[in-house]
């Protein structure tokens, strides 16, 4: 093989390790219950045990009074440095009466989802905020040598003072 074969082979496969490092990565996170064992669950018959054996346990569970169970998915795909992509996003909610009997199940979707706007806001508190010369120079005065809670003497007799003899 010549120069210009290998030169074009190891184009090649340069070419080919720059392609699949691009390669978009795919990933799941959450609880995908199977539609198969999803269709199995009968509102005003199924409990949460046949529930939870079906689907296993939720991702999150109903915060406020009504029990509710929820399996939240969500699938993104990135390629290279990129932000993920969300492909698809999905809410099982599986709600339950006072005997723990399935009562309704809902699906959510990613069209379903609304954008909450964050607040970057702070919380104020009260009280000085102080700089870093008032913390630095706070101290001056505030040492009583007479205090009981003034480092001790090496022979454990009272206060240290420079140029005390004990």
């Amino acid at each position: 093989m010549g120069n210009q074969g290998r030169h074009a082979w190891l184009a090649a496969v340069a070419f080919a390790l720059a392609l699949g490092a691009c390669a978009p990565k795919i990933v799941q996170h959450g609880n995908v219950p199977d539609e198969d064992q999803v269709v199995q669950i009968q509102p005003g018959q199924d409990n949460m045990a046949r529930v939870q054996q079906l689907l296993g346990s939720p991702s999150t569970r109903g915060t406020f009074g009504e029990e509710v169970w929820y399996y939240v998915s969500k699938r993104t795909h990135q390629t290279a440095f990129f932000e993920p992509e969300v492909v698809d996003q999905g809410v099982l909610a599986i709600s339950f009466d006072q005997e723990g009997i399935v009562n309704d199940l809902k699906i959510y979707d990613r069209n379903d989802g609304r954008l909450v706007a964050m607040v970057d806001r702070e919380t104020p508190t009260h009280g000085n905020q102080l700089t870093i010369i008032q913390q630095l120079l706070g101290n001056f005065g505030r040492f009583d040598p007479d205090s009981s809670s003034a480092p001790k003497a090496p022979g454990g007799t009272g206060p240290s003072l420079p140029g005390a003899s004990n």
